[in-house]
């Protein structure tokens, strides 16, 4: 009967061990692990966005891509959405350029 006892006892102990190891190693995946962001700025009389990592900017966009002329966004939600479109191109290593169609499907001018 001890022996039995014994084994349950080790048996629950190592149970423990692995739970909480994957509870901490799936927390860590669960944490924020994207280094990267969006944060949109006041440029001229609108809107700009940056994409920055944790360490730096990586690009900085005071202007509407594809619009002749430095004509900043009209608002900050445009800025947005268009910083929010090229940060998910980065994520999917696809090239981050906007292109006219999709700045019209995206923010209405």
């Amino acid at each position: 009967m001890t022996k039995r006892i014994l084994v349950l006892i080790f048996l629950f102990v190592i149970s423990i061990i692995l739970l909480t190891y994957f509870l901490f190693t799936l927390s860590g995946e669960n944490k924020n692990t994207d280094t990267y962001s969006v944060r949109t700025f006041k440029s001229g009389n609108g809107w700009g966005y940056q994409i920055n990592t944790k360490e730096k900017v990586i690009i900085v966009q005071p202007y509407m891509p594809c619009i002749t002329g430095d004509q900043p966004f009209p608002d900050e939600k445009s800025a947005r959405v268009i910083g929010e479109l090229v940060l998910s191109k980065i994520r999917n290593n696809e090239d981050p350029s906007i292109t006219r169609e999709e700045l019209n499907d995206k923010i209405s001018m």
